[in-house]
């Protein structure tokens, strides 16, 4: 009997050595400090779960369920449960969300209740920065009903205690495309609880810690939807060194993750997790203690459950949804230039009614000495062909306009004419139906012949504009010479000297390809090019 009764008081003894590590390493007593703040695994799934500043940060309604089980070797190992959930309004520029957290080690029970307050600033584009509150209660309690301790112990006072204190976290919160970087300070109030019995007094105090959390997220290109995130927490208390944990994230979008863990020489860990239903996430993870503790720090566990809603987002046409002066002077600017456009348009139109222009040279008939001249030629104030070079030849029949040449070689000197076969293959330029403007396809083509062009000073480019044979021959000799301006106005622009370039117009009348179909005719609208030197 007496032995029995010593083997359970041994028994006894030793647990309530245990409870003392546990105490000093959760919730210190005195002068000691330590991180009190549960240690989970999967925050950064759930953010939340430490820094109110990501309140809403995703735009969606989430509510998270986590179990973190540590030390279950033996009785009284620590087990963590936590609540949380936030909602994001105003379009994700506001956040708000509750936290409820019950952590029991042993004979002790720390509940937390916490609403949060997030706010985001706009700090340039794509580059936000968060802050975050959160304010409630913290209620300790301790149950001595099962432990026989020394009624002269000043830190286990030999009966039930229990104390409700206010408590605060703070954090901000910063994203930048694929970088988020967080800043928590929980237990910013670093208030102390005390309770006393008769001459005896225990207390202990809810620490002020800081963490920094960071990560990034790489996309990997070989596989779809599957990207890579290094992930990094520091915890620090004072006095107290830091503590970290290193976390890989291997993610495929909308299906699921697996990570690896590690933690500052205390554990490695597994996590695994799965989204379905469009709306649920699922998560568990293992931790396998690395220290000498061994069979104690081993059997880790947590588990989470998740579920995620997307708000409902009211669409107002012609709304400025930011009231940023610059965009709104910027849309305003445009519509004063669509609207001084039109009215030109107009004003145009209500000449065109008065005046008739029957060669469509842009000289009304009552002042054109030249009536008959054709649509595309350039002409002076009284309506007649430019010849710049006076060879007889007008500018826009000159192949030479500011050479003087002769009728039979078209307006240019008499040289002998040698085309240069090109290595590199000059591919043709295509246009729209009816249209003459340049696609950003057509200028990356362009880019090659432009670099010939500029490393070869004696290059003389002869362009040739086609079109197919929608409309009359008239408009597409128009609609020919129109292509060949805008791709010789590209050039010069691009340091092609203007007097190195040749222009001729076709019209329909040299298709590449029967035009029978659409496809057809869409390879005939084009400017083709050729290079020649001239001695």
């Amino acid at each position: 009997m007496h032995k029995g009764m010593k083997e359970a008081r041994l028994h006894q003894s030793k647990f309530i050595c245990l409870m003392c590590i546990l105490v000093f390493a959760c919730f210190p007593f005195s002068q000691s400090i330590a991180q009190q703040v549960p240690l989970l695994d999967q925050y950064y799934i759930n953010p939340v779960v430490y820094n109110p500043a990501a309140s809403g940060a995703n735009g969606l309604f989430n509510a998270y369920l986590m179990r973190n089980q540590k030390f279950m070797a033996f009785d009284g190992g620590q087990v963590t449960h936590v609540f949380t959930a936030d909602a994001s309004l105003k379009e994700s520029k506001y956040g708000v969300g509750f936290n409820l957290t019950s952590d029991d080690v042993g004979i002790f029970n720390n509940t937390q209740a916490l609403v949060s307050y997030a706010y985001r600033l706009k700090l340039a584009d794509s580059h936000f920065l968060r802050f975050g509150i959160a304010a409630g209660i913290s209620d300790f309690r301790l149950n001595m009903n099962e432990i026989q301790a020394n009624p002269n112990d000043p830190y286990l006072i030999n009966n039930n205690y229990k104390n409700t204190e206010f408590m605060a976290n703070m954090g901000v919160y910063y994203t930048h495309k694929n970088l988020t970087v967080g800043i928590t300070v929980p237990q910013l109030l670093n208030n102390a609880v005390e309770e006393q019995n008769g001459i005896q007094q225990s207390s202990y105090q809810l620490i002020r810690h800081a963490f920094l959390t960071g990560a990034y997220k790489l996309p990997i290109k070989q596989v779809k939807d599957l990207s890579l995130t290094p992930n990094v927490m520091l915890r620090y208390v004072n006095h107290s060194p830091v503590q970290y944990d290193l976390n890989l994230i291997a993610e495929l979008a909308n299906k699921g993750w697996f990570a690896i863990n590690y933690r500052d020489e205390f554990s490695l860990g597994l996590n695994l997790g799965i989204h379905f239903l469009k709306n649920f996430t699922i998560g568990y993870s293992y931790d396998i203690g690395i220290r000498k503790s061994g069979r104690y720090a081993s059997n880790n566990h947590e588990f989470l459950i998740g579920f995620h809603l997307k708000g409902k987002s009211k669409k107002v046409p012609d709304r400025i949804l930011d009231n940023d002066i610059s965009t709104l002077k910027t849309l305003l600017a445009e519509k004063y230039k669509k609207i001084d456009r039109l009215r030109k348009e107009l004003e145009d139109m209500e000449k065109s009614d008065k005046l008739s222009d029957k060669d469509r040279d842009g000289v009304p008939d009552e002042v054109d000495e030249c009536p008959e001249t054709p649509p595309f030629y350039i002409v002076d104030d009284k309506g007649c062909p430019v010849d710049t070079d006076g060879d007889g030849v007008v500018d826009s029949e000159d192949f030479c306009p500011e050479t003087p040449g002769s009728r039979a070689n078209s307006g240019c000197p008499e040289q002998k004419e040698e085309r240069i076969e090109m290595e590199q293959h000059l591919e043709n330029v295509y246009f729209a139906f009816g249209k003459y403007y340049l696609t950003e396809y057509s200028r990356r083509k362009l880019a090659t012949l432009i670099k010939i062009m500029k490393e070869n000073e004696f290059y003389i480019l002869k362009m040739h504009g086609h079109t197919d044979d929608i409309g009359t021959d008239k408009s597409n000799d128009e609609l020919a010479y129109k292509r060949l301006i805008t791709v010789k106005n590209y050039l010069t622009l691009n340091g092609v000297p203007g007097n190195r370039i040749i222009i001729v117009p076709h019209g329909e009348h040299m298709p590449v390809v029967a035009n029978k179909d659409d496809k057809s005719r869409a390879n005939n609208r084009r400017v083709a090019f050729e290079i020649y030197s001239y001695q």
